[in-house]
């Protein structure tokens, strides 16, 4: 049993019926917000391409194909070494390309105010366009008859009890994880595939990607749509700092949503 589990009782049908509405507020809100600045982005055409876009990874051969397929092979082999093979791979690229972190994903073009609650912000936004389509596909799923369980990692998370265990989990999944994803598929990926194709082209693909590596059908369309917004939000700051935030703030209350009804179950 957790500590959720003595207090949430507390909260009763009623306390988290309010909490969900004051979070659907939160998201209409960010939403409308976001929605605003995006507009005014592309009448101004700097939504997709302005000074701060990253610059493309020079890859010498097949370099960056097979440093593509590597990971992706253990992503489904579910081998931590992917973590390495990352930081290795895009280490040597910045070597080879002879760029610093700061000139290639921009870690200092945002102040942590602004990453912070863009962050937020644009996480509202997602989630309140990702409800309704999470909704539509479970309803595809069932109407189809088609077998769709939840992502491994929920399940997994499901089983913690500990909480010990359900903080370590977290930690992996709030911090370690945005980090390592966000480095290989916007930081390497999206801007590989802007060697062959355009910015929203390398942002379709690498997203893309990202929710096939994912390895679950029933959330392949909302992380792709997901993938999307954290290259967009990557492609118009320059700072990989900002989908880093969001992936992390995804991450974080999908946890923490999960944690609450375990809580009240």
């Amino acid at each position: 049993m957790t500590p959720f589990a003595a207090i949430l009782p507390h909260f009763g049908h009623s306390g988290l019926l309010a909490l969900e509405w004051v979070f659907m507020l939160f998201a209409l809100l960010s939403f409308l917000r976001v929605a605003s600045y995006v507009t005014a982005q592309l009448k101004a055409g700097q939504l997709l391409k302005n000074e701060k876009s990253p610059v493309p990874f020079v890859v010498p051969g097949i370099g960056g194909w097979l440093l593509v397929f590597g990971v992706m092979a253990l992503l489904f082999l579910q081998s931590a070494l992917y973590m390495i093979l990352v930081v290795l791979g895009v280490g040597v690229l910045m070597i080879v390309n002879h760029r610093t972190a700061e000139e290639q994903f921009g870690l200092e073009r945002l102040p942590a105010s602004k990453v912070f609650s863009w962050s937020l912000l644009i996480y509202g936004a997602v989630v309140f366009i990702e409800i309704p389509l999470i909704g539509i596909m479970e309803a595809v799923m069932n109407a189809i008859h088609l077998p769709h369980p939840e992502q491994q990692s929920v399940e997994i998370f499901r089983q913690l009890n500990q909480p010990s265990a359900i903080f370590n989990y977290m930690l992996m999944a709030v911090v370690l994880s945005p980090l390592i994803e966000e480095l290989f598929f916007r930081g390497f990926l999206l801007t590989f595939f802007k060697n062959y194709t355009s910015s929203l082209g390398a942002i379709f693909f690498s997203a893309g990607i990202f929710a096939f590596a994912h390895a679950n059908i029933d959330s392949a369309i909302p992380l792709w749509v997901l993938g999307m917004v954290l290259g967009v939000a990557y492609q118009h700051t320059g700072s990989l700092l900002l989908p880093m935030g969001i992936h992390a703030c995804w991450n974080f209350f999908t946890a923490i949503s999960l944690i609450l009804e375990k809580g009240n179950n």
